[in-house]
Formats: C-alpha cells, structure tokens, sequence
C-alpha cells in the first residue's frame, strides 16, 4: 500500500498461475513472507531457474525468449519481487534493456533471469508482513474506524504517494477495489482493511509457498491450488 508505511507505494498481490497481478498486486510490499519462503530451506538455483523461466514464459508470446517491457512488473510480482512502477521505469526496465540492446526494446530472458535471481536472493523487493501493511492502513485511517471509504482510496492510489508514475491504472483499480471490499456487507463502499490485510497476506504465502517448493526441493507433501 506503501513502500514506507503511510508514502502510498507498498505492494501486495492476488495471484492466479498466469500473474493476475493487477491492482492489489501492487497495493502493499516489504520483507517476511517472501523471507519465510527462502528461509524454510535454500532454494535450488537451477530449480529456482526453472521457475522464473515457467513463469517468463507465460508472456513470451512467440517463443523466442522475450517479452514486452510491460510485463516485467507482472512477472516479477508473480515470483514474488514487488517493484514501484517508477523503479520500474527508471531502474529495472534501463538495466534490462542495457544486458541487450539488440532487441528492439523487448527485455530477454537472459537478461531477466539475471536480474531476477539477484533480486530473489537479496530480498530487493519483498512483500511487507501484515503489521506493516496495517500500520500504512491506519495512516488513512486516523479515527480508528477499521476501515476506509473506497473513495479516498481510489484517491490515494491513483497517485500514491504524490507519484502518479505509481498510481493504479483504472482496470487495476477496479480489481484492487472489487478483491478488497467486504462482500458480506450491506454497505460495499468501506473496505476494512484488517479483513483485507488477513486475506492478502494469506494468498501471498499459499502463492510463493507452491511456487517455490520445488525449488526448495521439498519433495513429498500437499501443494497449495490457485
């Protein structure tokens, strides 16, 4: 929700297994859960090519181990790494493009992988743990009410933190509004953050723990579904 609480940029995610990782996908981020993932036991690395290279290929469209520069931010969420759409735009997309820049402005796998695995081991851009998410809530939140109208929200979220570079798109925020709101309520304009929080940090962990387990090379053992 913001990459320092209350500043507008953290990222948090709701995935299926082609990234459906559009507006809460980048609503929250921060360091635990991906941490808790990595630290059960290491990960393979050439197990753990292999799932940045599935997940690659979801949008390499034509098979020839490239991708549209959009995707990047789609992808890297999917794998759990949850970049600002301006360190998109002015860090990782430049470095990306500077490992080849024979291809037209198409990022390659090559150049992806690489920068994916660093970013993976150092814990560049890990998800936040759910206080931390709750504490950039409760910026919005000041009354204490345990919750936000989702007016404001969509106000603070298309231009978080006053970037608008970081601000939702509108089919994002559509989708960040419709997986947040409480549905049980009478009244869908409130979004009470604890009960979203809960949720999200939930799908984030049954996520990355199926993706990564093999890596982990953790055999045996029920795996989450999408």
């Amino acid at each position: 929700f913001g990459s320092r609480a209350g500043d507008g940029s953290k990222r948090g995610v709701w995935y299926s297994p082609r990234a459906r990782a559009g507006a809460h996908a980048r609503a929250c981020r921060g360091r635990s859960t991906m941490a808790g993932v990595q630290e059960a036991s290491a990960p393979s690395l050439s197990k753990l090519r292999k799932v940045i290279k599935e997940a690659f290929s979801y949008f390499d469209k034509i098979g020839n181990n490239t991708v549209q520069q959009d995707e990047v931010g789609t992808i890297m969420r999917y794998l759990g790494q949850f970049p600002s759409e301006s360190d998109l735009k002015d860090i990782i997309i430049p470095e990306l493009l500077d490992e080849d820049p024979s291809r037209d402005g198409l990022v390659t796998f090559e150049a992806f992988e690489k920068v994916m695995l660093r970013d993976l081991m150092d814990r560049v851009y890990d998800p936040d743990d759910s206080e931390t998410l709750l504490a950039a809530f409760r910026v919005l939140d000041p009354e204490g009410k345990g919750y936000i109208d989702s007016n404001l929200m969509h106000e603070h979220l298309s231009t978080r933190g006053g970037k608008a570079a970081d601000g939702f798109r509108e089919r994002e925020m559509s989708e960040f509004l419709e997986y947040a709101k409480d549905k049980e309520s009478a009244d869908s304009s409130k979004i009470y953050y604890e009960d979203y929080v809960a949720k999200l940090t939930a799908d984030i962990e049954k996520h990355l723990e199926h993706l990564y387990q093999d890596a982990r090379g953790s055999g045996g053992g029920p795996r989450g579904g999408m």
